[in-house]
């Protein structure tokens, strides 16, 4: 008898089964490869976008704080209530610049006229504690106003003046090159520090946790090149360290004081506090200086990017610098939610169609 050749049918359906498989297998990998192309393709675009408009909004305000004047109010970006008259330095000199539209340099929130989407936060630079400059005796009452134990200051303070001095001699609780080799860590940079956060590579200052809850929340130390101190614009932290015989409650006052009537020289300061202010009147400077420090805040988000900027007006190639770029993470920020949409920081439109405009007086 003879027997039937086997059928190809039997082998035809696994390897049906099998292309399907595959085909379903491939599909779903492409979908997916698809799916996170285009999440990417969207994470760059908003990237791109959103570094447009960091671009678009510092040039608009590169724009108006090297064309508009400084008072002890603030920036003047309004129309001169009393417009300057000739063009002597004498003049210059004797000018009222003050406006009928002033933006503070203390930190308080403006919405952008030309994209409301957006916020800024400004603030002088010489309301803060700069590190490159501060003394060992305003830098102890600075971290005693953050509640920080006295030989934590000791050390925050040692290591400072070590860090930023030329020499390798170290001070008592100090540190020098050796005592970083000997951490794994980088050496001290025996200059001046580029950033307020160089200062967290500086032995010790990592660990202060409520000073750097303060700094990301709003500034408290700077790195600007700006001499002098401004209680107009100082938070009360910085106040109180500055000012002699000036509590945290007291800086709290002066704070409220200057909002009414913002101080015009040392005995402004001095009555408001109620305190003798014998060796400080040099030191203090009531207009705000060259350099400040902006957060830039995305009122949908709440995303915070905070840059330093400082005019160079002698400098004709490069009239200004941005100092550094920091985003401040998500867990410090702020809901602007409440902020008074027609508090504004004006549009360049604005502020080149006010009368009587004359070049910013910043830094001098």
């Amino acid at each position: 008898m003879r027997t039937a050749p086997p059928s190809s049918h039997g082998f035809i359906l696994p390897l049906t089964l099998w292309v399907i498989a595959a085909i379903g297998f491939a599909t779903a990998v492409l979908s997916e490869w698809v799916s996170e192309a285009v999440t990417n393709a969207i994470a760059i675009q908003e990237k791109v976008n959103a570094e447009i408009a960091f671009s678009n909004i510092r040039n608009e305000i590169i724009f108006a704080v090297a064309r508009r004047p400084y008072t002890n109010r603030g920036l003047q970006v309004g129309t001169f209530l009393s417009p300057p008259t000739g063009t002597t330095f004498q003049d210059v000199l004797s000018a009222n610049y003050e406006s009928d539209r002033t933006i503070l340099l203390d930190g308080r929130p403006y919405v952008m006229a030309s994209d409301t989407k957006y916020a800024l936060q400004f603030q002088d630079g010489r309301g803060l504690v700069n590190l490159n400059t501060v003394g060992q005796q305003h830098l102890e009452r600075f971290f005693e106003a953050f509640q920080i134990e006295e030989g934590e200051r000791t050390l925050l303070i040692d290591t400072l003046l070590d860090y930023r001095d030329p020499d390798d001699l170290s001070r008592l609780s100090g540190a020098e090159k050796n005592d970083y080799l000997r951490r794994g860590l980088h050496p001290p940079a025996n200059g001046q520090l580029v950033s307020p956060w160089e200062a967290q590579r500086i032995i010790g200052w990592t660990g202060s946790t409520s000073l750097w809850k303060a700094q990301y929340e709003r500034p408290m130390i700077t790195t600007c090149r700006a001499s002098g101190f401004n209680p107009n614009t100082a938070p009360r932290e910085v106040l109180s360290a500055f000012i002699n015989g000036v509590s945290m409650d007291r800086a709290e006052m002066l704070t409220e004081r200057r909002e009414a009537a913002p101080f015009r020289n040392a005995r402004d300061v001095g009555d408001a506090a109620g305190v003798i202010l014998l060796n400080q009147p040099f030191f203090f400077s009531f207009t705000p200086g060259r350099c400040l420090i902006i957060d830039l805040i995305d009122r949908e988000t709440n995303d915070s990017i905070r840059f330093s900027l400082t005019l160079l007006p002698l400098q004709r190639e490069q009239p200004w610098q941005i100092d550094y770029v920091l985003r401040i993470p998500k867990t410090y920020g702020r809901s602007l939610d409440q902020i008074d949409p027609s508090i504004t920081f004006p549009s360049p439109e604005e502020i080149a169609g006010t009368t009587g405009e004359f070049e910013s007086t910043a830094g001098l």
